[in-house]
């Protein structure tokens, strides 16, 4: 599991429970959110950075999930590890192939939600690296654009409330450059907004999408 803008992992953790009684879950949280360590302001180099953990670690997985930044990020891991051979499952929650052009009064609103997610009154370090990791992502995500194939299998959820397709040329363009990308390319739709997919109310929503899709993939390799 990969995390978006910002960094921070506590998003993931209800569908990591979830997940977690079939799978073992890694998580790979982003760079900077620890005293004394840079954030990684580039798309490739928050990929080569989840590769190392992993690679360290001695792990290969079978499915990457991203949601938002993190689904972009995502995407360059497992073209990665085409690469090398490998062709894990890959399942981008609400993202898009385009650059998200720098926007300073939608960023400070995504940054206010994040840095509410820390508790009323957060340390004050913890939240300027926080702050400093979010806009080092926003400026990866102003300079970036997916541009390399993915022949694995992918499914992408959109929400259909709120979504940050909507900030780039729009969703249909962005669902027609994921087609010519991803040869192998499921689309589902989430009823909640951006910033609500992983809410208890929506959670069982997205499980039964990630239940329909990895549920092929898992008889394939059944004894």
């Amino acid at each position: 599991m990969i995390p978006g803008a910002g960094g921070g992992l506590m998003p993931y953790l209800r569908v990591a429970a979830h997940l977690g009684d079939t799978y073992n879950v890694t998580a790979v949280r982003a760079a900077g959110l620890v005293p004394d360590e840079a954030p990684e302001a580039s798309v490739p180099k928050m990929a080569a950075g989840v590769l190392d953990a992993l690679d360290a670690d001695g792990l290969q997985p079978d499915v990457v999930f991203g949601w938002s930044m993190g689904g972009t990020v995502a995407w360059e891991v497992c073209a990665d590890y085409a690469e090398r051979g490998h062709h894990p499952d890959l399942v981008m929650v609400d993202c898009s192939p385009f650059r998200r052009p720098s926007d300073p009064e939608g960023d400070q609103e995504i940054l206010d939600l994040i840095l509410g997610m820390l508790g009323p009154r957060p340390d004050p370090q913890t939240a300027q690296r926080v702050t400093a990791t979010f806009e080092a992502h926003a400026v990866a995500l102003d300079t970036f654009a997916t541009s390399r194939t993915y022949p694995g299998r992918v499914l992408l959820l959109v929400c259909a409330g709120r979504s940050d397709l909507d900030d780039r040329p729009g969703r249909a363009a962005a669902l027609r450059r994921w087609r010519e990308l991803a040869p192998d390319l499921q689309v589902g739709s989430l009823e909640a907004d951006h910033f609500r997919v992983f809410d208890p109310e929506r959670l069982p929503e997205l499980t039964e999408h990630l239940g329909a899709f990895l549920r092929p993939a898992r008889s394939e390799v059944a004894p």
